[in-house]
């Protein structure tokens, strides 16, 4: 007796894990882009958070490894929006990167799209200032600290 899969059988195994395949393969390209944006210009960190958000709707260990991403990134919002001089300046390098980011995409024809991501950058770290999310981080910054 043969233990080779017939075709009727891949094709039910490929139908029931298509979801499975789509979220691997779209998270680990949303996960890559953040990886990449570290170095180059954009919002790596939320893009990488983004990718494994994709990623835990279907993985345990990228559920995992988003609570501790978003705990340690908490930490250390919460570390620099604590202070006077963190925030401001956080609100001058988010003014700064919308400036720059629109310059950008005003003045050059190649590069709109980085002027587009910088500017969502300053955007994001102007963000982080509000109200609601500087409760969202106390709290999450707390939950990090119980749990070490």
């Amino acid at each position: 007796m043969s233990r080779l899969h017939t075709p009727a059988q891949w094709l039910r195994w490929i139908g029931r894990n298509t979801k499975r395949l789509v979220v691997l393969v779209l998270g680990f390209a949303v996960l890559g882009a953040g990886i990449a944006m570290l170095a180059l210009p954009g919002p790596g960190l939320i893009v990488i958070i983004l990718g494994l958000a994709i990623l835990a709707s279907e993985f345990v260990w990228a559920e995992r490894a988003l609570d501790a991403t978003t705990s340690r990134a908490a930490a250390a919002a919460n570390t620099v929006s604590s202070k006077k001089s963190g925030r401001i300046a956080l609100a001058a390098s988010g003014l700064g990167l919308i400036v720059g980011g629109a310059v950008v995409v005003v003045v050059t024809d190649g590069y709109r799209v980085v002027g587009a991501t910088v500017m969502l950058a300053g955007l994001i770290g102007l963000a982080t200032l509000l109200p609601q999310v500087q409760k969202w981080l106390e709290a999450k910054s707390a939950a990090r600290t119980e749990s070490a």
